[in-house]
């Protein structure tokens, strides 16, 4: 189907819509140029923080609805009850692997003899993200090296273990003691392989994240 699931209602089979133009806009990189008296060109602070920033971005959907006339308003009602001014998690069909996430809004009804027109605007966050979340979990011992693979958006992994396990990450140890869980900022993972060593201990280590790309 070529329709947009907004948490748990669809256009096509929940409100009989149409879909006559989407458009999924872009994150707009946050820059930041400065210029030195003296110094040719301007002097690049986009990243000085350790990580390139995002606007949000803007998704547009229009769509024709066919019903009887007699049946448009109660639609359009349902649409605006359900969608205005609220935050939805938003699946294409044609991208169902992924969903975004923002506030939308409904733009007036139109109409002609025999269909409806009605917008619908979602302003959301830079990242889509995936539908499922990853969960990588090993059996390990000392000496034990784990790989964990992400996309682009950095994320904290909530970690969990049967033992009591110090690992090490770029250099910094964390211990996670037999049946907890932890997450914590110095543990982030940043886009491709990020290696895990087992410092001591032996038990289950599992480790879940969801993984985002522009």
């Amino acid at each position: 189907m070529n329709g947009v699931k907004f948490d748990d209602k669809h256009s096509i089979t929940d409100w009989k819509l149409l879909m006559t133009y989407k458009n999924i806009g872009e994150a707009v990189l946050r820059t930041n140029y400065i210029t030195i008296p003296g110094r040719d060109g301007y002097l690049d602070l986009t990243d000085v923080y350790g990580e390139t920033n995002y606007d949000n971005r803007t998704l547009e959907f229009q769509f024709d609805l066919f019903d009887e006339p007699s049946t448009w308003w109660q639609t359009y009602d349902e649409i605006k009850a359900y969608l205005h001014g609220k935050n939805r998690k938003i699946i294409l069909d044609v991208d169902n692997g992924y969903y975004y996430y923002g506030r939308c809004s409904v733009s007036a009804l139109t109409h002609e003899k025999t269909v409806a027109h009605i917008t619908i605007t979602c302003n959301c966050d830079p990242y889509k993200m995936l539908i499922n979340e990853t969960t990588v979990q090993e059996i390990v011992s000392e000496g034990d090296i784990i790989t964990l693979n992400n996309l682009y958006k950095k994320v904290m992994p909530v970690v969990e273990s049967t033992g009591n396990i110090v690992f090490k990450f770029n250099n910094t140890n964390f211990s996670v003691s037999e049946g907890t869980s932890f997450q914590s900022p110095d543990f982030t993972l940043g886009e491709g392989s990020n290696i895990v060593e087992i410092v001591s201990g032996t038990g289950t280590l599992k480790f879940t994240y969801r993984e985002g790309i522009l």
